[in-house]
Formats: structure tokens, sequence, C-alpha cells
């Protein structure tokens, strides 16, 4: 029982930064109908550029809150510079664009800082706390706490506030945001900004967790599923995709994995079923496409690509 609610707590912390990533994807997607395959790259770059920040002596929170004022002006030179420029060409040309963004950013970090993994500055503090036998590293804690909370401050300032108004309204009908007088290409540019801030957030958070490579451009590849399951439009259900794609993954690597693989060693020749827990998101990805294409939070006749 403590080794599966140490599982869970793993878990957790791990989802809720898939759902701050997720997020930005979906942001974007509802205010342009575009899904930016660059986000992963966003995560990565912003963990790099957090890391050159502690390096030349900036304390943890300015330099975390420095990197995502960069990564939000990355984000809108990203949108003005490469997007709005192809604003009539057709959705998979620009959905091709981002990916070409991911490739080019993944080049430009191996060239500045190179393949090997970097151990990532402490800036949490070190140790766990023991909650009855369960041991909680603050590290983890830390990145549920920041996770979640800005997930839900975003939700709420979408939601509640002005410009959270404006942007629903670009996303529901372009045409009759503008009529009413809302400029909508500047609100994507917005949209582009808070998600490239976000991913910047979550690849610093990943970096904690698991140190500091390229690799952490592949959340953006666990992104895709958190989204299709949560539903494409909708951001509460990135959040709680994303809980429920970290619990799965954790369950998946610390309690499927070993009993099969001790099955398996017992009747067969076979000694390892490899990363089992990185099937698991494509494989609730295609069950959630067959079953229920617009995800469990998604309307009705939402667009796949």
């Amino acid at each position: 029982m403590t080794f599966a609610l140490q599982l869970s707590i793993a878990g957790i912390a791990t989802g809720s930064v898939y759902a701050l990533i997720a997020l930005g994807i979906v942001l974007i997607y509802k205010c342009s109908g575009v899904v930016n395959f660059a986000q992963g790259a966003y995560a990565m770059l912003g963990a790099y550029v957090t890391y050159a920040l502690l390096r030349v002596g900036l304390p943890a929170f300015a330099a975390v809150l420095l990197g995502m004022v960069l990564m939000a002006g990355i984000g809108v030179l990203t949108e003005r510079l490469a997007l709005r420029v192809m604003l009539k060409a057709p959705i998979v040309s620009i959905m091709m664009v981002t990916l070409g963004l991911l490739i080019f950013l993944r080049a430009f970090c191996l060239a500045i800082w190179g393949p090997d993994q970097i151990a990532f500055p402490q800036i949490f503090p070190a140790g766990a706390i023991d909650v009855a036998g369960i041991y909680l590293t603050y590290n983890y804690i830390a990145a549920f706490v920041l996770a979640t909370t800005l997930s839900i401050a975003f939700l709420c300032f979408y939601r509640f506030t002005s410009i959270g108004l404006m942007q629903r309204c670009a996303a529901d009908n372009s045409r009759a945001a503008l009529a009413i007088g809302i400029h909508v290409s500047n609100q994507v540019s917005i949209a582009w900004a808070a998600s490239a801030a976000l991913a910047g957030l979550g690849g610093v958070l990943l970096a904690t967790l698991g140190g500091l490579s390229l690799g952490i451009s592949d959340i953006g590849l666990i992104a895709f599923p958190v989204i299709v399951v949560g539903g494409l439009d909708s951001l509460i259900g990135a959040l709680i995709a994303g809980f429920l794609l970290g619990m799965l993954e954790a369950f998946t690597e610390g309690m499927l994995t070993p009993g099969l693989e001790d099955i398996l060693r017992r009747f067969t020749t076979i000694q390892s079923v490899g990363a089992l827990q990185q099937v698991i998101p494509y494989a609730l990805l295609v069950l959630m496409l067959l079953v229920r294409p617009q995800g469990i939070f998604g309307r009705s006749g939402t667009e796949r690509v």
C-alpha cells in the first residue's frame, strides 16, 4: 500500500508538469487552430535558458521568472515572424513549420550545450519529508505545487478576466470577435506567449526531477496523448488528463512492468519488456480515438488532425 501511494505521488507530480505543457498546446489550438509540435522544444529551451541564468549567478526565483519572460518573448517572435506570414496557408503547412522549429531548436541547444545530460542546479531544498512512511522529496512537492497552482491560476485567468474573455471570443468565432473590436491577431500572439512561458516552466520542473538534456523536448510528444484524452479544445481536460497519464506511467513502470517481466522470466526466455511506460500513453491515445475521438471533455465535432 505504501509503495502504491509512493507511485501515486510521483505520478501526480510528473502528470502536473504534463498538464502544464499540454495547456499551452490547447491554448494555441483554441485561438488559431494550429497544433504546435514545437511545444516540447520550448520546454527544453526554457530549461536551458534558466540553467544559463542560474550559472551567471541569478537567484533561483529570478532565474525561473526571467526564463519564463524570455520564453514568452520567443513565443511572440515565433508567431509574428514565422506564422503570421503564413496566415492564409493550409493548417497542415503551418504545423510543418512548428515541426521544423522543433528540429531547429534541438539543433540550437545541441550546438551550444552539447548532447550530454547536465546536472541541473538545485533550486528547491534538498531532502524529503516522511509522511506515514511515504517519502516526499521537496523536488516532487515543489513541481506539483507550482505546476498545479499555475495551471489553476491560468484557468481562472482565462475564464474570469477581460483578456481571457477576449481570448475565448477570438477562439470561438474570429469574425464575430473582429466585429466587436477585438484584435484577433494580438490575441493569438498572447496565446503563443503564454504557451511558451508555460512550456518553459514545465521544462525547468522536468530538469529538476530528471536532469537537463535534449530529451526534455520529447515531453511534447507525451503531451499530445494528454490533450487527445482530455479533449483538444478543453483546458480543464488537459489538466485532468495530465494527472491521469502521469499516474498511469508511474504504476506501469513501478508495478506492471516488473510483474510482467517476472512472469515472462518464469515461463519464457524473455528477460525484459522494455520501457513499457513509454508505450502506454500512445496505447491510451489510440483507444480514445476509437472510443471517443473528441476526448473526455472535448466538444462533439472537434477537428482531428
